[in-house]
């Protein structure tokens, strides 16, 4: 179970989806880096195509993701 607290900007994270039940393998996991941190969501620069986020600084627009959902 993760916290809000357990995250910080620039942070790299792995998004696991509900329907992968915990598989960290699964092919719709999402690689990311932290933005930010809100009072209920962290939020996530995803990586795509143009290549992988180091700092969360790209200019890329942030997903609220529920924290339940990350791995550090």
């Amino acid at each position: 179970m993760s916290k809000l607290s357990e995250f910080s900007h620039g942070m790299r994270v792995l998004y696991v989806p509900h329907h992968a039940n915990g598989d960290v393998t699964h092919p719709d996991c999402q690689r990311g880096v932290v933005s930010s941190v809100g009072s209920k969501f962290v939020f996530v620069k995803y990586d795509c195509a143009a290549g992988m986020m180091m700092t969360g600084d790209e200019p890329f627009t942030a997903q609220a993701t529920d924290p339940e959902d990350l791995r550090r």
